[in-house]
């Protein structure tokens, strides 16, 4: 797991936090769209659209646990000033997630 450096801003954390919640919202979506269209496909296809449907499963569940393991590896809360402050929690961020994801779907 690689160390995290310690001098996040709010703004730089919450744009990794909102990237990932965009791919679980994308790939999660995908799913369901690929699935229900099995209907409309011809016979052919059906394989095809169930293998990209459980590809795009397995990517939501990957940015699922990225993201969990995003919030847990910050503190982030009101500082002095009043504005929100980003502090490493010490707990690790596993970025193992994403090779496993292209392992399983690539």
């Amino acid at each position: 797991m690689a160390p995290l450096a310690q001098d996040w801003t709010y703004a730089e954390w919450s744009a990794v936090y909102n990237a990932l919640s965009f791919g679980i919202a994308g790939m999660g979506s995908a799913t369901i769209f690929f699935w229900l269209q099995l209907p409309n496909v011809t016979k052919n296809y059906r394989t095809a659209l169930t293998i990209t449907g459980i590809v795009t499963l397995i990517a939501t569940y990957h940015y699922f646990r990225i993201f969990n393991s995003w919030v847990a590896a910050f503190n982030v809360g009101l500082g002095v000033n009043g504005s929100y402050e980003v502090t490493v929690s010490g707990t690790p961020f596993n970025d193992a997630y994403r090779y496993v994801d292209w392992l399983l779907t690539v």
